[in-house]
């Protein structure tokens, strides 16, 4: 990096407080953040098109999840920084979307489909001797702090 009054950490902690401040500012524009967008369930069927009670109840529940989400802003741009995709299919749970415990693995572009199963398969088989080797086969058993510990 050329002599310049700042540092890469600098460069990452002030994009990771700009993606706080885009999803904080969508947030406080409340209703208007989910009018005109479609329901992806619903097909053309947009959230404004509910009645009223509906709408604002989505929108609440809405809101309740941007406030509530996990802050990994600086992890997301450093992983973006150093050119790393996804894979997030590890999650534990009831069902669906009710996660107790999920685990998402960062990969350099161009791994092979085979490379990426193999190595999502051997973290669920690890997770899974540790949750069976603890005696826990219900994964609502590994709460014992609040939400908000977990969530930090």
């Amino acid at each position: 990096m050329p002599d310049v009054p700042y540092t890469d950490d600098d460069l990452r902690s002030e994009a990771a407080d700009q993606l706080r401040a885009a999803v904080a500012d969508a947030a406080l524009t409340e209703s208007l953040v989910i009018e005109g967008h479609k329901i992806p369930s619903r097909g053309d069927t947009q959230w404004d098109q509910l009645s009223d009670d509906d709408f604002h109840e989505a929108d609440r529940e809405i809101s309740e999840f941007v406030e509530y989400a996990v802050d990994v802003a600086r992890w997301s741009v450093d992983l973006g920084a150093a050119g790393l995709k996804r894979t997030n299919e590890l999650a534990w749970g009831r069902g669906g979307n009710a996660w107790d415990l999920a685990i998402q693995i960062a990969h350099r572009p161009g791994l092979s489909d085979e490379l990426r199963t193999a190595i999502t398969g051997a973290v669920r088989v690890a997770v899974d001797t540790t949750l069976a080797n603890h005696g826990i086969d219900d994964t609502r058993l590994l709460h014992t702090g609040s939400n908000e510990e977990s969530a930090s």
